[in-house]
């Protein structure tokens, strides 16, 4: 490791490294150590390789673009433009939701069409006698902000009982953000004869979705796209990341962890790294950048954060399978299932925006299992019980039939938990944030998800990353 005053990225995903490779430019001929305690680079936007070419993404992962150019660029400089599968307008991201029965493959929002006709007259009456209700510019709980888009019968009829099916908890404990990370701040109501119409009212397009994907008029504001590698797996582009990185001077110490960071007047001033090695390596610091989430700096900072409480969320498991013909999903990228009873969460068809996934008569899939849902735990269940389950719930669905004959099969239970989105939780970071800022760290910033309130998304989180690197005077000091 260099004995230079260096930037310690602490972080090997995404973000970790293309803040890395911003730096690069921006600051060239910088001494910079990226270091992850996981074995391989890319996190979550790496790709699982079982061998003899079966490889799979950790369940639906395409880049959205940024709408930054100073993110976006960069994509195309690790690989250029025909390495990519480019999806524009009503192409980039084709998705739907098993609702009420049935699967929904013109829209990701849920249609409301299949209620009776009174309770229709009550959901279309209240809903608009809400749009002149002002909208609550910070609201407390997710209940609040869908009562305040809806009105009181949409949220008790369905986003009730849908919250609780996904969350097995009491929807009012919930914030704001697991509707954002759910798709659920608009609905199906109309057929498009007559959206086309009301869409011209922002108040109602904010609300009230068009019921055709593929055909959507162009109201909208931006020109993000979405980008996924020619050649299946998302790991193309992590490798082909990891090498530019590395062409450009950049050290990456993967099975790697921080034992001790050492604060001094201007900031963090040396970290210890303990390597595969489990030596330490002392690592003197000019600037940092801490990806990796507020618990785990407050750890590595010794902050004191014992007595604060977090639920802990939903464990996902993973069914990675490979069927002998296409599931049935017509044109969908993936599909979120909605209903109680199951315990899937989304599925995805990586061959209908990979076509190079299908290859001699082979499909692959993946079903995102949160087992809590249907009161099952995750690590009591053997890997042929979950692809019992996930096979049992494709059928159930009409994703698959008997016609459909399984060619490979692989369960991926995740270390980690998908982030329970309650307002007791949020309150929990915002507290280990304050005591983490107590420190000195003014030549550290955090980013990464949850980094700030509601940063979940990949696109928000590098506009977030690389307008905090901004901020960083490195004042010709390496």
């Amino acid at each position: 490791m260099t004995k230079g005053k260096t930037v310690v990225i602490a972080g090997a995903g995404l973000t970790g490294m293309m803040s890395a490779l911003k730096l690069t430019e921006s600051v060239p001929g910088s001494d910079i150590v990226i270091f992850d305690k996981s074995p391989v680079t890319g996190g979550m936007y790496n790709s699982i390789d079982y061998g003899d070419g079966k490889i799979f993404d950790h369940g639906m992962h395409v880049i959205y673009e940024s709408c930054n150019p100073d993110v976006d660029e960069l994509y195309f400089k690790v690989m250029p433009p025909a390495d990519w599968h480019i999806y524009e307008k009503n192409e980039k991201d084709i998705a739907g939701v098993f609702f009420r029965g049935k699967l929904q493959n013109f829209s990701h929002y849920v249609d409301l069409r299949s209620f009776s006709e009174k309770e229709k007259e009550r959901f279309v009456g209240e809903l608009f006698i809400n749009l002149e209700k002002p909208l609550i510019d910070k609201p407390s709980t997710a209940i609040d902000f869908l009562k305040n888009q809806f009105g009181n019968e949409i949220v008790e009829h369905v986003h009730k009982p849908l919250l609780k099916s996904l969350y097995s908890i009491e929807p009012e404990t919930l914030d704001i953000f697991a509707i954002k990370a759910t798709s659920l701040e608009r609905v199906v109501l109309f057929n498009s004869a007559t959206m086309l119409d009301l869409m011209k009212a922002d108040a109602i397009r904010a609300r009230i979705a068009f019921p055709d994907q593929q055909n959507l008029p162009p109201y909208r504001q931006n020109s993000q796209r979405a980008l996924y590698p020619k050649k299946f797996g998302m790991r193309h582009f992590i490798q082909r990341l990891q090498e530019k990185l590395v062409s450009s001077g950049v050290q990456i110490f993967t099975n790697t962890s921080v034992s001790d960071i050492v604060i001094g007047t201007r900031g963090v001033e040396e970290v210890s790294l303990l390597t595969s090695d489990r030596n330490p390596h002392k690592v003197s610091v000019n600037k940092m950048i801490w990806t990796v989430g507020w618990p785990a700096l407050a750890t590595a900072l010794k902050v004191n954060i014992s007595d604060l409480r977090f639920q802990k969320g939903l464990k996902i498991t993973y069914a990675n399978l490979i069927f002998n013909k296409p599931p049935i999903m017509g044109d969908l990228y993936y599909f979120y299932c909605y209903d109680t009873g199951f315990s899937s969460f989304r599925v995805t068809n990586y061959s209908n925006y990979c076509p190079a996934a299908a290859k001699s008569g082979s499909y692959p899939i993946c079903v995102e299992l949160w087992p809590s849902r249907v009161g099952l735990a995750a690590e009591n269940l053997s890997a042929d019980e979950c692809t019992r389950i996930a096979l049992e719930e494709l059928n159930r669905m009409g994703t698959i039939d008997k016609s459909h004959g399984v060619i490979y099969s692989k369960i991926e239970n995740m270390a980690s938990e998908f982030p329970l989105p309650t307002v007791e939780n949020k309150s929990g970071l915002q507290e280990i944030r304050r005591r983490v800022k107590q420190n000195n760290m003014s030549n550290c910033v955090v980013v990464g998800i949850m980094a700030e309130d509601g940063l979940f998304f990949i696109p928000d989180i590098l506009n977030d990353a690389f307008e905090k690197l901004k901020t960083f005077d490195f004042g010709g000091e390496k």
